[in-house]
């Protein structure tokens, strides 16, 4: 019995050094061929990885990932922070928020959005706006960010918080967001386009979890992001 304890304990390290060492060992952030665009974000590109495989095929490289499944906004400023000590970086595709609704504890399930809910969304805002200022001060790096999209099921009643953002937080970080799309933030020898997919997923692209997108999903995101890194002649 000792010697099963003692292999209990072994395998419970194990496991926890497994879980503190982040990325090394997650096989949805594979060994990159282009370390010039970077990914940062949440388990929308890290969940399956189909984003960062169709990009691939776009593209010819697999561009270093450094999104983590769970991240919420805060974490996802670190992973910025972190792919902006690159010197030649060029273009950073990006997303985040989500789960700072899907996992707080503030209520974004009420109609009207309560205020707690309102000053997450505000919170988020803030920091989305401090990574576009972080990155416009490093340029040149060019953004492409993918706004989330509406959930569905047991989750739709989030989507109200989620058009908040596209309603009052969006236009204020990228000005043209009313008037154009992709949406823009344009500086000098900096870009940083917006992506709506919400009129492109629909439920039949959400996964049976009501929140990450499947295989097709997956593609139309790439897509969309391809398509702007394309039209906003981004380093790729």
């Amino acid at each position: 019995m000792r010697l099963v304890r003692v292999l209990l304990v072994i395998g419970a390290l194990t496991g926890l050094t497994l879980a503190t060492t982040g990325c090394s060992m997650d096989f949805n952030n594979p060994t990159p061929s282009e370390w010039d665009v970077q990914i940062v974000g949440d388990s929308v590109f890290d969940l399956s990885g189909d984003i960062q495989k169709v990009l691939k095929t776009l593209s010819g490289d697999t561009y270093k990932d450094r999104s983590v499944s769970g991240a919420k906004i805060a974490a996802i400023q670190s992973q910025l922070n972190t792919a902006l000590g690159r010197t030649t970086l060029k273009t950073v595709i990006a997303d985040g928020g989500a789960n700072d609704i899907l996992q707080g504890t503030a209520d974004c399930d009420s109609d009207p959005l309560t205020t707690g809910c309102v000053d997450v969304l505000n919170y988020v805002g803030d920091k989305m706006e401090a990574m576009i200022s972080a990155m416009y001060a490093k340029s040149p790096n060019d953004c492409a960010w993918l706004g989330y999209y509406h959930v569905k099921g047991d989750e739709i009643e989030k989507n109200e918080a989620i058009d908040y953002t596209y309603d009052w937080l969006y236009p204020g970080i990228f000005p043209s967001y009313l008037s154009s799309y992709p949406a823009v933030f344009l500086g000098t020898d900096y870009k940083a386009l917006l992506i709506d997919p919400r009129p492109n997923i629909q439920p039949v692209h959400i996964k049976s979890d009501d929140i990450h997108p499947t295989y097709d999903g997956s593609v139309i995101l790439a897509n969309l992001i391809w398509d702007a890194m394309v039209s906003g002649s981004m380093y790729r």
